[in-house]
């Protein structure tokens, strides 16, 4: 629980509400103000995600969370809000690139479940700035970095599909991989080598974007994979 998650509204009692429901399962943090946001992120970050309400006094959330995105981009935005309407969601989602809209009041559960995919989201775009990294300097991911750490929730999810024995890796400059695609997020393609091996190819690397469920191969020159087969 070391990733800090920053919630902002002008409701006091909202954030109270906030904090005795997740403060044992998250890191949270709360402001009353966009500026306050601003200011508290600039001094006292990083922050993983904000969870931002949309009507809010001076700058409502959708400036806000435009704001961030241009000044923290790598922090993963959320908005919560009480108003439902189309409107609302759709300039939130044009002016602040927002990754989830939930409507207040929002279940725990299902607030829960935003967090720790937010969470997962902010691993792994710190992993994939790592990766560009990696690949204009040729470095290695030591064990005690925190893009190293963050590439264990892609494992998680290998656990799930195959065995919690199973292992993933990135694909290597001159690899050559056969298998079958397993899953896929926005950043990843996972492809099973064996019941217990799995390789996790960056999206941006490939010259195609396999369908998940088919059997391919993939061979590397340098950072590019390129997908030279896809049966079923």
């Amino acid at each position: 629980m070391t990733e800090k998650i920053l919630f902002v509204d002008d409701e006091p009692l909202v954030l109270q509400g906030f904090e005795r429901l997740l403060r044992r399962t998250f890191r949270i943090e709360t402001t009353v103000s966009a500026k306050e946001a601003l200011t508290k992120m600039g001094q006292t970050g990083p922050y993983a995600v904000v969870v931002c309400d949309m009507r809010m006094p001076e700058m409502d959330g959708a400036r806000l969370l435009s704001k961030i995105r241009i000044e923290f981009p790598d922090v993963v935005r959320i908005m919560l809000t009480g108003n439902s309407d189309q409107e609302t969601a759709v300039r939130a989602v044009n002016e602040g690139h927002i990754f989830r809209f939930l409507t207040k009041p929002c279940d725990e559960e299902l607030l829960s479940k935003t967090l720790d995919a937010a969470l997962i989201q902010s691993r792994l775009v710190c992993y994939k700035e790592n990766l560009l990294e990696k690949a204009r300097g040729g470095r290695k991911l030591p064990p005690e970095t925190r893009q190293y750490a963050a590439f264990q929730a892609i494992a998680e999810k290998v656990h799930e599909l195959l065995s919690h024995d199973a292992t993933v890796d990135l694909p290597t400059d001159s690899g050559v991989y056969f298998g079958k695609t397993i899953w896929e997020d926005s950043d990843f393609v996972v492809q099973r080598i064996t019941e217990v091996k799995a390789v996790a190819h960056p999206k941006s690397g490939l010259n195609q974007i396999p369908p998940i469920g088919l059997q391919v191969r993939i061979e590397y020159s340098g950072s590019a994979g390129e997908v030279i087969s896809n049966t079923r």
